[in-house]
């Protein structure tokens, strides 16, 4: 699996979109029950925001290193091209670009919790 990273600021931080920042964004929004995910509606560019600065924190937690940057602070120092890139990343960690079947198999994946929030935005 490789490392993904973000210039954010002019500083390279990883991007680790992983239960510990799934559960963290949960957290914040206050979610317990996971179905409750995909059935918000759509996704806010605050709630974008938080999915991002939960993911940029355990990325550099797993690098070893802290983020101590709030959300708004995060916020003041991305471009559009920065949320484009950090939309990729989410996508492909998540799994956003695989096959909905199994070719050969006669079934279907059930969307992931990851898969659901995406779709919904």
């Amino acid at each position: 699996m490789k490392n993904n990273y973000l210039l954010v600021g002019g500083k390279k931080v990883r991007v680790e979109m992983n239960w510990n920042a799934m559960m963290s964004f949960c957290d914040e929004k206050g979610i317990d029950d996971l179905s409750k995910i995909g059935d918000a509606g759509s996704l806010t560019t605050r709630d974008l925001l938080s999915i991002m600065h939960a993911a940029i924190k355990e990325g550099e937690r797993m690098d070893g290193n802290g983020f101590d940057l709030t959300k708004e602070q995060l916020s003041e120092r991305l471009r559009p091209s920065d949320i484009s890139r950090f939309m990729e990343i989410y996508k492909e960690q998540c799994g956003v670009n695989e096959d909905d079947s199994n070719p050969g198999s006669g079934s279907v994946k059930k969307k992931s919790v990851f898969r659901r929030l995406i779709s919904r935005g």
